[in-house]
């Protein structure tokens, strides 16, 4: 006779039992054991016990934690040791630190017992946070960071050493040495001295030993000397090349390559993107000043205007977060009726490339589907055009701005049909008759088109900065079991998607106290 199939267990929605099957009988208390001279047998010998006994025991810190129990550690150890593994800031979670006798005599109770102060941990250290008074998070998501850094002797040399992990692909030190130059950064005050990194999350051990260093020599020397070794700087050269990763920027390195002269003579076969990126170098590793990203905005809105009068275009990343310069120009473009964005960026392109203000684009077209939103990625899909400017210094006014005529939409309607990589000619045309004179400069320019359902979710993610977005998204996931990305935000326990027509609805589904841009520079 064949076996039925057994019946799922059905979840209790309300969190009724341990993951070890138990009943929760005191859903109100959290318990985490913290394993540091615990042992991880002894530790998983009490967390069977107790919940055998009716008790909630977490395997992670989080904010359902009430009580945090250690043996044989200070308050301040386990603070410390909260902040280094799960970036927990003391005045920021509520839990109790309580002594291992709290445990053992509660399971000796059959239930929590009240707390004595012979069960709570002291601890002795003065926060950076009680100083000034506010708590220190650990997400950027959750800290106001403005352009003002009073600690930019720490934090750039921090930022070198990120940069050197990210050029080594390390990823776990390129995120330590980014979040501690991030809190850094956040401070309102100036750091001078080593006490005033106590009650500061995010800071690991070797983050502390370079801002000591820099305390009481004035320079950190693992700093200096990432600055002149030879592989740093020549994947720091190669990689602000428009179109060169890290992994082809170090294959370039192990294959001989020094200066840019070099890579110019070899025969190394350059995709169409680092071409334009070696072709105008000098002119892309400049800043681009708010004036001109201002000037660019005015042509890139009178050209989108010219094919959807109502189109809405905004200026997003740095410069929208209060930059005065960066290295490209982003907008985001959207209109009130879905739909009526789609192909725009082709008729766009297009016409100015005839005007012969595109000297480099590549469109990729959009392709987001819902059912991909359960994970957050790290790429949106939405339709986008990576290009590269001629910013000619003439008025805007010479530009013909006029309304297309029916023969101009038929034909750009066909270039939009043939995908605009296939306009043969167009690109060398322009860079060709742009090499006579230096009336211009070549400028990195990126246009998102988002679906207006979608427009919030885009505005937030291509904002930035890049580390306050990584951090929101680790919020969403990790506090609220939400999934954040730049179309939308999943809730997993309610099952379905969250609309939202500004950011300040995205901040309150998450329950965050809504940030401006400016005060985003984390």
């Amino acid at each position: 006779m064949a076996l039925l199939p057994r019946k799922k267990r059905r979840k209790d929605p309300l969190g009724g039992n341990s993951p070890g099957g138990a009943m929760v009988k005191f859903k109100e208390i959290g318990i985490f054991l913290v394993e540091r001279r615990m042992g991880s047998s002894r530790r998983s010998f009490l967390t069977e016990l107790a919940r055998k006994k009716g008790f909630r025991v977490e395997e992670q810190m989080s904010e359902s934690v009430t009580h945090v129990v250690s043996e044989n550690n200070t308050g301040d150890e386990v603070l410390e040791l909260l902040e280094k593994q799960n970036g927990i800031c003391s005045t920021g979670f509520t839990a109790a630190l309580v002594d291992i006798t709290w445990f053992t005599e509660s399971m000796g109770a059959g239930r929590p017992l009240e707390l004595e102060n012979c069960h709570r941990l002291q601890v002795k250290r003065i926060s950076a946070a009680a100083v000034i008074g506010t708590p220190i998070s650990p997400y950027a998501c959750q800290r106001r960071t403005t352009l003002n850094n009073k600690n930019r002797l720490f934090t750039d040399a921090l930022k070198i050493l990120a940069e050197n992990a990210e050029l080594c692909e390390s990823e776990g030190r390129y995120l330590a040495f980014t979040r501690a130059s991030s809190i850094l950064k956040s401070l309102p005050y100036n750091m001078t001295r080593m006490d005033d990194l106590q009650g500061i999350p995010s800071l690991g051990d070797h983050s502390r030993k370079v801002i000591k260093e820099i305390l009481e020599d004035g320079i950190c020397s693992e700093v200096e000397n990432v600055i002149q070794n030879e592989r740093y700087q020549t994947l720091k050269l190669f990689t602000s090349i428009f179109g060169v990763g890290v992994k082809t920027a170090d294959k370039w390195y192990r294959e001989g390559l020094r200066t840019l002269d070099e890579l110019r003579a070899s025969k190394i076969k350059l995709t169409k993107e680092q071409t334009a990126g070696l072709l105008y170098y000098e002119d892309l590793n400049v800043p681009v000043t708010r004036a001109e990203a201002d000037l660019i905005g005015q042509i890139v809105e009178a050209a989108i205007h010219r094919f959807l009068p109502t189109a809405v275009i905004t200026l997003t990343g740095g410069f929208r977060r209060g930059n005065e310069s960066g290295h490209d120009v982003d907008f985001l473009i959207t209109h009130p009726e879905e739909g009526k964005e789609e192909g725009l960026i082709y008729q766009v392109i297009s016409w100015m490339a005839t005007q012969g203000l595109i000297l480099y684009d590549d469109i990729t077209e959009n392709s987001y589907q819902k059912w991909k939103n359960q994970e957050p990625e790290k790429f949106d899909h939405f339709t986008k055009c990576f290009s590269i400017f001629k910013l000619k210094r003439e008025p805007i006014c010479n530009l013909e701005l006029s309304r297309p005529s029916n023969h101009d939409c038929l034909a750009v309607n066909e270039i939009g049909r043939k995908g605009l990589a296939d306009r043969a000619g167009t690109t060398q045309h322009v860079t060709a008759a742009a090499a006579g004179d230096k009336d211009w400069k070549a400028v990195r320019v990126d246009l998102i088109i988002a679906p207006f359902g979608q427009y919030a979710y885009a505005l937030l993610g291509w904002t930035g900065s890049r580390l306050f977005e990584r951090d929101l998204r680790r919020y969403a996931k990790h506090f609220k079991h939400m999934n954040l990305n730049s179309h939308s935000l999943f809730d997993n326990e309610q099952n379905k998607l969250l609309a939202a027509a500004t950011e300040e609805e995205i901040f309150a589904h998450l329950g965050l106290d809504y940030i401006p841009p400016h005060e985003r520079n984390a």
